[in-house]
């Protein structure tokens, strides 16, 4: 409660930052290695976290070095993976594919979702989440998905956020939102690639989700690195799990 008071006390210019073109391009630049490790990247046995049916979801940092520093900014590389006997690709695709109910199966982090578009292999998707440390955040995001079917049970998803902006006031009369790339700096871009296999008895699903925050100031670090640092660890551990359950929900309405 102290710390809180503390951070409503102080000038919310203190904690205020915006996108810059040299953090976005240095960013762009770690995501083009991204994109070509994921796409040299073979499909074998070894090429998945060790997850069993009994082992709940298993996540590390893609780089045991942790975030990377940029300029101004922090990138934040996780994977992880669950697997879910009895179960198909096409069960896995389809419940990543039904964007209007994220809102049920990413509860509470995902408070609104819905499909914008859908054209062939794409979908555009909108999500309104909620982010809560030590203190609370809605961003209102957007995404161009593309689904590949890479054949024999295997699917790619490549996730690539094309807005992120803040939401002051959320649910009240002056609820408005800042113009993407300003506020806090909690989020800036989202990137995810899923890699899912059917094999085993089941299906494993792998999920590689890259963030862009800001680095984190001095003097106010016990109010920012809360956020910045263990958010992107956490966001993705709902995400697993979250996909698991609707997974294996879907699993069972079909037995």
């Amino acid at each position: 409660m102290k710390s809180l008071l503390a951070f409503l006390l102080l000038p919310a210019s203190m904690f205020a930052v915006e996108l810059s073109p040299k953090t976005l391009a240095e960013f762009r630049a770690y995501m083009e290695v991204a994109d070509r490790s994921v796409q040299n990247r073979p499909h074998t046995k070894n090429s998945h976290l060790p997850v069993t049916a009994t082992s709940g979801p298993q996540i590390m940092p893609y780089d045991t070095k942790g975030p990377r520093g940029l300029t101004a900014g922090l990138v934040h590389d996780w994977v992880g993976a669950i697997f879910v006997p009895n179960a198909k690709a096409a069960d896995a695709v389809a419940v990543l594919q039904d964007v209007n109910r994220y809102k049920e199966i990413y509860s509470p982090d995902v408070i609104d979702s819905r499909v914008v578009k859908r054209d062939g292999d794409h979908i555009f998707a909108f999500m309104r989440v909620l982010k809560k440390k030590v203190i609370t955040v809605v961003l209102d995001t957007e995404y161009d998905v593309e689904y590949r079917n890479k054949g024999n049970g295997r699917y790619e998803v490549w996730s690539r956020s094309t807005r992120i902006a803040e939401v002051e006031h959320a649910g009240h009369e002056q609820e408005h939102s800042k113009p993407p790339d300003t506020g806090y700096g909690f989020l800036w871009r989202l990137n995810s690639y899923w890699l899912i296999e059917e094999r085993d008895g089941g299906v494993y699903m792998e999920c590689r989700a890259i963030s862009l925050t800001r680095d984190i100031p001095l003097g106010v670090a016990w109010a920012v690195k809360p956020m910045v640092t263990s958010l992107p660890r956490e966001s993705l551990l709902v995400t697993l799990e979250g996909t698991r359950a609707a997974v294996e929900a879907r699993v069972k309405k079909d037995l």
